[in-house]
């Protein structure tokens, strides 16, 4: 395995309910030594991933600048992508603000773009997208998890409200976050890399390790976070190579050891 990069997930992988998972600090520290280029691929889309990484550094994770990339960050990519179109978002106050000069308030456009605006939520800004859509806005999700996990329990996430969207406009969303092809396509071209080249480590099977499946890169399934005893079998089609490990803390001695054997 000619290993070039390494993807991890974020939440669940190096980081739970506010703390850093031990050995991920050690395992991001022998991806650098070992000279492999690393990135840190996460569904939270409250932000950049200059804005997060800010969080991360004073929760005590080890983040360099350039080394997460979010939905959000996929999403400016295609704003950049489309010059003169009309996008409008409904997303969280941080990203209303950052997205100001590309944005329009009321109808038409030609995107409507949905993250967690849990902070900036009401049924008029739920509506006014729905005014868009039914204008003819294209609709995007940054994401569409179905709920997350926080120190405090289990909230609904950004899917249930990109389902509700495309309930009401009879529109199917173009999804730019986990396991979709364009996230992780987006995230390699930054990285100047191939999907053989790089190894995607993390918890879950069905964001995580089948967003390996669909670019072709290697899948390191860890059992933290909301890893649940046989997630494994659940995979329709493994990664080109696949392993299980305990958690984050394993993950040098398997990439090395995948590196020894050429697989």
């Amino acid at each position: 395995m000619r290993v070039k990069g390494v993807l991890f997930d974020l939440d669940g992988t190096l980081w739970f309910k506010g703390k850093v998972i031990e050995g991920a600090n050690e395992c991001l520290d022998w991806a650098r030594k070992r000279g492999l280029k690393v990135r840190i691929l996460t569904n939270t889309d409250t932000g950049t991933g200059e804005m997060l990484r800010e969080r991360l550094i004073d929760d005590g994770l080890d983040v360099r600048p350039g080394e997460i990339y979010t939905p959000a960050d996929a999403a400016l990519t295609l704003v950049r992508q489309n010059p003169g179109k009309r996008f409008h978002f409904l997303v969280s106050r941080r990203l209303t603000s950052f997205f100001e000069p590309f944005s329009v308030a009321s109808p038409p456009s030609d995107f409507v773009v949905v993250g967690d605006f849990r902070d900036n939520f009401s049924y008029e800004r739920l509506n006014t997208a729905f005014r868009h859509l039914r204008e003819g806005a294209q609709l995007v999700g940054l994401q569409k998890g179905k709920y997350l996990v926080r120190a405090d329990g289990c909230y609904i996430d950004t899917g249930a409200f990109v389902a509700a969207l495309e309930y009401a406009s009879d529109k199917t969303a173009r999804i730019l976050g986990k396991p979709e092809k364009e996230f992780f396509s987006g995230c390699l071209a930054e990285m100047g890399l191939c999907a053989d080249e790089v190894v995607m480590v993390g918890d879950s099977v069905t964001t995580d390790i089948e967003g390996a499946v669909r670019i072709g890169a290697a899948g390191i399934l860890v059992k933290t976070g909301k890893y649940e005893p046989g997630d494994e079998a659940r995979l329709a089609t493994l990664p080109r190579w696949f392993e299980v490990t305990e958690s984050v803390k394993q993950v040098p001695p398997v990439v090395e050891r995948g590196m020894r054997a050429g697989v």
